[in-house]
């Protein structure tokens, strides 16, 4: 077993230096470009211009990754798809500014700033700087249907409902379930780290159910079809909830930094907070990183003032009758008990940017497999 577990770490560890290698070699070669471009006064085989239009603002393609950023996605019947862009291409500049050494959330500001017109000028690859390095690779534990109680605080405990969901127990220690198993898009999450899985008595209404709780917030109760499974169930995720989280003791320690000494964020900057209970609006500077938001007093603070992880978590456009602010936006719980968050910023496209960039943090996180 020792030796397995030494030759796959060695084979991992050899794919990373590989994959980094051949990073910097597409990032010279998109260098090289264009150059030729320049001395020859005109465009490379390697290298193409598209020109993205849209009324709206939206384009309809995301980025990925920082130095040099990828298209990640195309959606279907959208500027983006009819413009020749494609997924894989890494972007050279954007409305003639040169983006090769930017960082992706720079790269989301100056592509708003654009406003209804982007020309790209990008360089074709394999699509091989798509997946961004995870370690270690995130797989599924186990998974499966059980059967979730609703409205845990309404009703007595054999009338409550109770619907099927199916869950996922990743590598990471987190589980999620979905309405179904075709979904993409959990109903909710839960960081096992520290929590506690045990029988239900049968007043539950339920055989075979188990309850899962952090000892904080409000615990969910789950049952299977019968006692091996629900058996296998509660060992799975009692050994998942009895490991320590890399990612969320990494996550916590970003607490106690200095917001410009958190490395490689997903997008940072100023935005207008509403408190808890309605209280009011606050300035505080945010930083996203891996689907928790960081929030500062202000960009020279020595520590943040808390953070929220948005496991299972949407974001969505506000109007502005709803806030009574322009340019707000909410990150929606998964949990209608947990807290939602609201948001306004200064421009429309300020706006989009930070939608954009908690999407993408938010969904390359969240799913499973």
């Amino acid at each position: 077993m020792l030796e397995l577990i030494t030759s796959n770490s060695r084979q991992t560890s050899l794919r990373r230096k590989l994959e980094e290698l051949l990073k910097l070699m597409l990032l010279v070669w998109a260098r090289e470009s264009q150059v030729v471009a320049l001395l020859t006064k005109g465009k490379s085989g390697a290298d193409k211009t598209v020109v993205v239009k849209s009324d709206s603002g939206e384009f309809g393609f995301r980025i990925h990754g920082s130095k040099p950023v990828v298209v990640a996605a195309i959606e279907p019947e959208t500027p983006a798809e009819s413009s020749g862009l494609e997924v894989g291409d890494i972007i050279i500049s954007v409305n003639g500014v040169q983006v090769l050494d930017k960082h992706h959330t720079e790269v989301v500001k100056i592509a708003h700033d654009g406003c209804e017109k982007l020309e790209l000028e990008v360089a074709r690859t394999l699509g091989v700087l798509m997946n961004e390095q995870q370690e270690p690779p995130v797989q599924i534990i186990y998974s499966g249907y059980l059967w979730r109680q609703s409205g845990q605080a309404k009703g007595a405990p054999d009338t409550r409902k109770w619907v099927q969901r199916w869950f996922v127990l990743r590598s990471d220690n987190c589980l999620y379930y979905y309405k179904t198993e075709e979904d993409s898009q959990p109903v909710g999450a839960m960081i096992m780290a520290k929590h506690t899985v045990e029988t239900c008595p049968p007043k539950i209404g339920k055989p075979y159910a188990f309850k899962v709780d952090s000892g904080e917030g409000i615990p969910i109760y789950v049952a299977a079809d019968n006692e091996d499974l629900a058996n296998l169930w509660m060992n799975v995720l009692k050994k998942a909830a009895g490991q320590e989280n890399s990612w969320l003791d990494k996550s916590a320690r970003n607490l106690y930094k200095m917001p410009n000494t958190i490395t490689r964020p997903d997008c940072f900057g100023y935005l207008m907070k509403l408190g808890s209970k309605w209280c009011g609006w606050s300035k505080r500077y945010c930083v996203l990183k891996d689907a928790c938001l960081y929030f500062f007093q202000d960009a020279g603070s020595k520590s943040a003032l808390g953070m929220v992880c948005l496991h299972g978590y949407k974001v969505a456009s506000m109007p502005t009758g709803t806030s009574g602010k322009k340019n707000s936006f909410e990150i929606i719980p998964p949990e209608s008990k947990l807290r939602h968050y609201y948001f306004y910023t200064e421009s429309e496209m300020e706006k989009k940017r930070w939608i954009s960039a908690l999407e993408y943090s938010i969904d390359r996180w969240i799913k499973s497999g």
